[in-house]
């Protein structure tokens, strides 16, 4: 068992990547087209990002802000960007938009961006096509308004069903409002997945329980088992302090099993499937596949490169040109490792055909201490987390990389501080 008391829970995936921030190194825009040129045209993602939002969430660390009259602009801005990479790839495989709440556009906004986005790119037939939205958007008109555009893969931001809960989150509706909504979207969509949140205040284990048997009830295809991230800036983070870790890790494992039980597999360390919902997004994500991301805050991952948008909507629409930062070839396979490990699983043998990289080796100590922790499982060519492996995940990843890049040196930083002076290359010295 970990020390608890002494080891920091790094609860996203986004918290694994800060260590990398130091060995990045910013490209012009045009230098990466350069480089997507001599790669050739290949298979891809699209993450499109909508930061408006009418709703007042308590938790929200995401892009987001109230709709203006600038959303029309902003979705022409957003295909503007996206004819710019019409002949960078070869297909497109999988579409994710996001927010903010997606349906917050009007229908003839939405109807556009879906339009432009099939006369750009080379969309396959059977892409997975998902849309975020939430409870309150989630009306008829709507639900057939993402038909009619071609969504197959639903995502509903319900976090919990627990009417106090749901107030105190700041989310709009009841919990047998949402489920009788969820129910109409099963029989709707062939896709049909949704968010919910863990370590909550005043949050008990049956809470959580509850919650899932209401949404294997439902039939849902995907759960993703978040937990509350207490980011400084947000208002629940102000008013509640967080739950011991004892009981998180106690909501954890009995989530895990009741699912399984359910018939639901882990697909990652955050969610679930009943076999059915692959999200392909995901898998793009944490395999350093190619994602162009386009819109507010949106980020990507091509040819080696991350890409980083402006923050807001108008600053987006004045600039939609993203920032790129190269990842030296030498931090390709570390990043690959940690990135793996949200499947709970690297393949040594992968990493040392594609890049002579011996994850045994290069994360010895951390290995060791987890497996210590029985965090770990350790096979003839693979590296596999066990349950409370899954909980600590983001945590050992990160563990790793600080191990190889800084040996072992400096603090683990998370979205639950402030992170900027990670950013600026404050705390860590090549």
């Amino acid at each position: 068992m970990a020390n608890i008391d002494t080891r920091k829970w790094l609860k996203s995936h986004h918290d694994t990547l800060f260590p990398f921030f130091p060995y990045l190194k910013k490209r012009s825009i045009e230098w990466l087209f350069d480089k997507l040129r001599e790669k050739g045209g290949e298979k891809g993602a699209l993450y499109i990002h909508i930061p408006f939002c009418t709703g007042r969430c308590t938790f929200c660390i995401l892009t987001k802000e109230l709709p203006t009259g600038n959303t029309l602009k902003y979705v022409d801005t957003i295909l503007d960007e996206a004819r710019e990479w019409r002949d960078y790839f070869s297909s497109i495989q999988t579409i994710y938009v996001g927010g903010g709440t997606p349906t917050s556009l009007s229908s003839e906004e939405l109807k556009l961006l879906f339009a432009g986005l099939r006369d750009t790119f080379n969309i396959d037939n059977d892409a997975e096509l998902s849309v975020e939205t939430t409870a309150s958007e989630l009306t008829e008109d709507n639900m057939n308004l993402l038909l009619e555009l071609g969504v197959n893969r639903l995502s509903v931001g319900v976090q919990t069903f627990n009417l106090c809960l749901r107030k105190m989150l700041g989310r709009r509706g009841g919990g047998k409002e949402v489920v009788k909504k969820l129910n109409r979207a099963r029989e709707m969509f062939p896709l049909l997945t949704i968010d919910i949140l863990y370590d909550l205040p005043r949050q008990e284990l049956r809470d959580v329980i509850a919650d899932l048997q209401k949404a294997v009830g439902i039939g849902v295809d995907g759960i993703s088992l978040y937990p509350l991230i207490y980011a400084p800036q947000t208002a629940i983070a102000k008013q509640f302090e967080q739950p011991p870790i004892e009981t998180a890790i106690d909501s954890f494992e009995n989530a895990k099993s009741f699912l399984e039980d359910a018939g639901y597999n882990h697909v990652n360390i955050n969610h679930f499937s009943n076999g059915r919902d692959k999200f392909r997004y995901s898998t793009y994500f944490n395999s350093l596949g190619n994602i162009l991301g386009f819109g507010a805050g949106a980020t990507g991952f091509l040819a080696d490169c991350f890409m980083k948008h402006k923050s807001t909507s108008e600053q987006y629409i004045m600039n939609n040109v993203g920032n790129v930062f190269s990842v030296p070839k030498t931090i390709i396979p570390v990043l690959w490792c940690v990135s793996q490990l949200q499947y709970g699983i690297v393949d040594v043998k992968e990493s040392k055909r594609r890049w002579g990289f011996d994850p045994l080796e290069a994360f010895a100590k951390t290995i060791e201490k987890s497996v210590d922790r029985g965090e770990l499982i350790i096979g003839k060519n693979e590296i596999e987390l066990t349950s409370e492996g899954m909980f600590w995940a983001n945590t050992i990843g990160t563990e790793m990389a600080m191990e190889y890049l800084y040996k072992g040196k400096g603090e683990l930083e998370s979205l639950e501080e402030k992170t900027s002076k990670i950013a600026k290359n404050e705390i860590y010295t090549q």
